[in-house]
């Protein structure tokens, strides 16, 4: 018995010797997950620095053709952030300074002067391209001769520049660059349309050099150069999926309307690319998408009722419509198109599909059009199933059956193939408007395409009527829709009339503003007697934002312009992370508190850390910070809370555990136990012998 007892002594001395070395290692060995989770400073601190960027997230529902503006027919989004114009526009669509500080035109005709008008412009100084390279007079001579002078649509705006193939027998014009910051348009004739035309996205300032280094057939593409002058430069296009782009640190120069004058709030712009509707919304509910543009208006109450978010509504700059086949039996008769204009229920629509949100559609142009405004009321389309009526009858179309339906003399009922694309709204409508016809007595059949798809067929020709829309806020979208000269591209209905290509040349070749909107009204009055289209809305804008974003807005006249992305912020509520090691902890251990994984986009000025220590309350103040327990064996709650310099917050808590006895007591543990089984053993040792 004696032995065993020896025994036992003897392995207590071991246990205690080999514990007295254990003990510190299981407490806080760098084999727990806690300590793991800081072992690499420097990437955490690389992620926090990422994480307190302030990254603005777009959805776009279609993707990007190109950056270029004579090879697009968008120019929304990115470029708005990366190009800069001549002249702007302010928020309420006021025509203000851009690249040019002022411009004049001046109608010299009946003088000495060489040229028929000038237009004077006068170049911001101290302004770069993206690239280095200098905005000045040379630059500009050089991007607008690129505009005129190439095969693209964008011609047309610079026409009195160059005469249009010499249309006005004027010979003389040009670009003369006067100095670096002084330039003069010598033109054709004083035309109304150039101011416009110099402030829209179609007619931005790229870098010359870019364009001529990267060739013609490749700039503005993916993979290729895109150069501006303005607060943000490209840095990554991936076709389908995104466009990022980075502010420009260098960007000083911003507009004398613009609060802040550069660089930009917002360190980096993501253009998301997601055609599914669906997930573009979950993406802005979930918080991954800042904004979204152009919402269906069925979700507009949603989002109206959900808190934290902002629903922005604002004029159109265009029209719901549909085109007929002016060139397809029957539809080659104008009072039966105009029938259609009458039997059409505008109300109903705007409440049903569109929620209230727009505008009764009564004639070609928004209202923000001044020549839409000026219409007599007597040629705007109304809901009037009578004057409908009369003008079916007088198209040769009546019901000679009373079985509800119209025939022509032979018998034959009216029947119209209208063809809509996929979306939402746009089969929603489409279906009203069958409703509404049938009503009246047309048969209509109903079909639904791809977007480009029903462009390319009504380019073609293939269609009887089709369901569309258009944004453009001037009176020159008319020629580009109904002139002759565009059946079989932007002339859907396929409408063909020398009375009104008349007006459009007179309204072109204008050389005052009142002749201007005279021929102009003149020409849009002889289409709504000729009816090629069946108005239906004036659509409005929709954006719908989270509250953490200020300074967005939308434009009276559109996407296609200059944007004030300056004096947009975000201010998202910061992200608390908290992390305590080692944890388990020893009493008397020093414990690290550290908040370094926490983030905000503007930056985080405050960390508190609460808990308790034996039931005592204890508050710390700092991003890290240490503390040493003193009792043992308690279950501690560490709730860490972050504020950002606007006063938003968030916390996380971390449960951390006390274990085992105060450290300092380790040292001596060994000794102590040692002394007592040596003791233990030298008694038993002394009553052996006795």
């Amino acid at each position: 018995m004696m032995r065993v007892l020896r025994w036992i002594c003897l392995g207590a001395l071991v246990f205690a010797l080999i514990t007295s070395v254990a003990i510190p290692s299981l407490s806080s060995g760098a084999g727990s997950d806690s300590t793991l989770r800081t072992h690499d400073g420097d990437a955490r601190a690389e992620t926090r620095g990422l994480l307190e960027q302030k990254v603005l997230v777009i959805a776009m529902a279609m993707d990007i053709e190109t950056m270029d503006p004579i090879k697009t027919s968008s120019m929304c989004g990115p470029p708005g952030m990366i190009y800069e114009t001549l002249i702007a526009r302010d928020k309420a669509g006021v025509y203000v300074p851009g690249l040019a500080e002022s411009w004049e035109m001046k109608d010299l005709e009946g003088t000495s002067y060489l040229h028929r008008a000038v237009f004077n412009l006068t170049l911001k100084q101290g302004v770069k391209f993206h690239d280095g390279t200098s905005f000045d007079s040379d630059a500009v001579r050089r991007i607008i001769n690129y505009y005129a002078q190439n095969d693209s649509w964008m011609q047309y705006a610079f026409w009195a520049i160059y005469g249009c193939q010499n249309k006005t027998g004027w010979p003389f014009a040009g670009i003369w660059c006067i100095d670096d910051y002084h330039v003069t348009f010598n033109l054709t004739w004083a035309d109304q349309a150039l101011t416009f035309n110099l402030s829209n996205l179609y007619g931005s300032m790229m870098s010359p050099s870019a364009l001529e280094s990267d060739g013609i057939e490749f700039y503005g593409t993916p993979g290729h150069k895109v150069v501006g002058t303005g607060p943000f430069t490209m840095l990554e296009w991936m076709p389908g999926d995104h466009v990022t782009l980075v502010k420009n640190e260098n960007y000083t120069w911003g507009a004398s309307w613009y609060d802040n004058k550069g660089p930009a709030k917002i360190d980096q712009i993501v253009y998301r690319i997601e055609p599914d509707a669906a997930a573009r919304y979950a993406g802005f509910e979930n918080g991954t998408i800042d904004i979204l543009q152009q919402v269906s208006p069925n979700k507009v109450e949603t989002y109206q009722n959900m808190d934290g978010v902002e629903v922005m509504t604002g004029p159109g700059q265009g029209t719901y419509h549909l085109d007929f086949n002016c060139q397809v039996d029957p539809w080659t008769t104008p009072s039966l198109r105009s029938a259609f204009g009458y039997a059409v229920n505008r109300t109903q629509i705007l409440q049903t599909v569109w929620h209230g949100i727009g505008e009764e559609g009564v004639n070609y142009l928004a209202p923000i059009v001044l020549e839409s405004r000026r219409v007599p009321s007597q040629y705007n389309f109304t809901y009037n199933i009578t004057k409908s009526n009369e003008l079916f009858l007088a198209a040769g179309w009546q019901n000679m059956d009373a079985d509800g339906w119209l025939e022509n003399s032979i018998g034959e009922e009216l029947t119209l193939q209208l063809w809509t694309t996929t979306k939402g709204e746009d089969i929603a409508m489409s279906q009203m408007l069958k409703i509404q016809f049938e009503a009246v007595g047309v048969h209509v059949v109903l079909t639904a395409y791809a977007e480009t798809t029903l462009r390319d067929k009504a380019a073609s020709g293939e269609h009887e009527a089709i369901l569309f829309w258009y944004s453009w806020p001037r009176v020159e979208i008319l020629d580009w829709q109904f002139g002759s000269w565009a059946m079989g591209g932007s002339n859907m209905a396929w409408f063909s009339d020398g009375v009104f290509d008349n007006f459009v040349t007179n309204w072109t070749y204008a050389e005052t503003e009142s002749d201007f909107s005279d021929n102009a009204t003149a020409g849009h009055i002889r289409l709504l007697t000729q009816a090629p289209r069946v108005p239906i809305i004036y659509w409005h804008n929709i954006d719908v934002i989270h509250d953490y974003l200020s300074g967005w807005y939308l434009n009276p006249f559109g996407r296609e312009l200059v944007f004030d992305i300056l004096d947009v912020d975000l201010d998202r509520a910061p992200t608390a992370v908290a992390l305590v090691t080692p944890n388990p902890a020893m009493a008397g251990e020093p414990v690290t508190f550290d908040a370094t994984g926490s983030s905000d986009d503007g930056g985080i000025v405050n960390w508190t850390w609460t808990f308790t220590d034996g039931g005592i309350p204890v508050n710390l103040w700092e991003e890290n910070v240490t503390y040493a327990f003193t009792d043992a064996f308690q279950m501690v709650d560490v709730t860490l809370t972050v504020q950002d310099g606007e006063g938003n917050s968030d916390s996380d808590t971390v449960t951390l555990e006390i274990v085992g006895l105060i450290p300092e007591f380790r040292t001596i543990l060994a000794p102590v136990v040692v002394a007592i089984v040596a003791g233990v053993f030298v008694g038993f040792e002394r009553r052996l012998k006795i």
